[in-house]
């Protein structure tokens, strides 16, 4: 029978042992598991999964609380570095790839589609694993570019390689409720919003078991016109209550407001 490894263990000796004290603690919990994202044969993990990799869910929206006015259309893209974190020790996961387009439906509700590609730092070379993220993105406005709600609903896809090459194929679904508050410059040319999310994880499989994780971010937006196009750098964590471990995420993204109605 093939044991399951949650984490990858890094290279650094110091780094090892801790999250090797968690992990040995953690297969005991979740070995009856087949399905579980925060699971390190990412999201498969059933006793004939070949690969043995780790992704973090994913928790960077690079957003602000404003709308894009009705008639408004967003193009954007980022970059997203994700860290596992274990009673003080930590260890890089994955690193994500995205884009992003949105349409203002009206001045105060925007409707958004999401892509990521989600890349396992300590994968195989020969490794078949890959992972991508969908989201429809439904965002409404609360008081006018100060508070916003987003209700993202997502699927995880996962493909992989058993031992003996067949491929595996496999879904999550993601359900996340967020609220935004940003804070704006009078020269709107700054801002800096901070978020928080509830993240209900829906896994698929016969003795699949769902989670659901807390998350918050802090980000900020700065241009010569923030209305056009802000670099918009961020931070955040995300965490099942109760587990001692959780994911850091660190990354940037771009974002280009194409004007086809003018604005308030």
């Amino acid at each position: 029978m093939q044991k399951l490894q949650l984490f990858p263990l890094p290279a650094h000796n110091s780094i090892r042992k801790g999250l090797l004290r968690k992990v040995a603690w953690l297969s005991k919990l979740f070995v009856m598991k087949q399905k579980n994202l925060l699971l390190a044969a990412g999201l498969l993990t059933s006793l004939s999964f070949f690969s043995c990799v780790t992704v973090a869910p994913v928790n960077a929206g690079y957003e602000k609380a404003g709308t894009l006015g009705k008639g408004n259309v967003e193009l954007s893209g980022n970059y997203t570095h994700y860290i596992v974190s274990s009673e003080g020790e930590s260890d890089a996961t994955n690193n994500n790839y995205g884009f992003k387009a949105g349409y203002g439906l009206s001045d105060k509700f925007d409707l958004k589609l999401r892509y990521e590609k989600l890349m396992p730092v300590e994968q195989e070379p020969d490794s078949k694993f890959k992972v991508n993220y969908m989201s429809i993105i439904p965002k409404v406005s609360l008081v006018d570019k100060k508070l916003s709600l987003l209700v993202p609903i997502s699927r995880y896809n996962f493909k992989d390689e058993d031992q003996d090459g067949k491929p595996i194929k496999d879904h999550s679904y993601s359900i996340a409720p967020q609220s935004i508050r940003t804070f704006t410059s009078k020269t709107n040319q700054a801002d800096f919003s901070i978020g928080l999310k509830g993240d209900y994880i829906i896994n698929s499989g016969e003795d699949a078991e769902n989670d659901f994780l807390l998350g918050f971010s802090a980000g900020a937006g700065f241009s010569n016109n923030l209305d056009k196009w802000p670099i918009r750098p961020e931070v955040g964590y995300l965490f099942k209550p109760g587990d001692g471990i959780g994911f850091w995420n660190i990354g940037v993204g771009v974002q280009f407001i194409l004007p086809t109605h003018k604005k308030r």
